[in-house]
C-alpha cells in the first residue's frame, strides 16, 4: 500500500512540476536526400510553440506542428537511421528455467 502511494504521488508532481520534458512525440531519426545523418528529436523542440507536439513533414524532412492531421506516419519511412543495439542479449530459455524452479 505505501508502493502504491509512493507512486502515485511521484507521478502527480511529475504531471504537475512537469518533471519530465516528454510531452510530445519523438521524431525518429533519419537519413536525408544527400546521405546525410540526421538526429532525432523529441516535439516539442526549443524553438518550437508548446502545442507543436505532433512529429510532421516527409520521410525526408522531419519537423513538430500543432496539426494531428498533417502527422508523418514514420512508420511507412524506410530511410529511418539505424541505431545500433547495444543491449545484452539474455538467453530467455534459462531465465525461464530460474523462475520456474525458484
Amino acid at each position: 500500500m505505501v508502493r502504491l502511494l509512493n507512486c502515485l504521488v511521484l507521478g502527480y508532481l511529475t504531471w504537475t512540476l512537469r518533471i519530465s520534458d516528454a510531452r510530445g512525440e519523438y521524431c525518429h531519426g533519419w537519413l536525408d536526400s544527400s546521405g546525410n545523418d540526421q538526429e532525432g528529436f523529441q516535439c516539442p523542440e526549443d524553438f518550437d510553440t508548446a502545442d507543436a507536439t505532433v512529429c510532421c513533414g516527409s520521410c525526408s524532412l522531419r519537423y513538430c506542428c500543432a496539426a494531428p492531421d498533417a502527422r508523418l506516419d514514420q512508420g511507412t519511412c524506410t530511410n529511418d537511421r539505424q541505431v545500433e543495439n547495444n543491449t545484452p542479449s539474455y538467453n530467455t530459455s534459462s531465465f525461464l528455467q530460474v523462475a520456474r524452479f525458484s
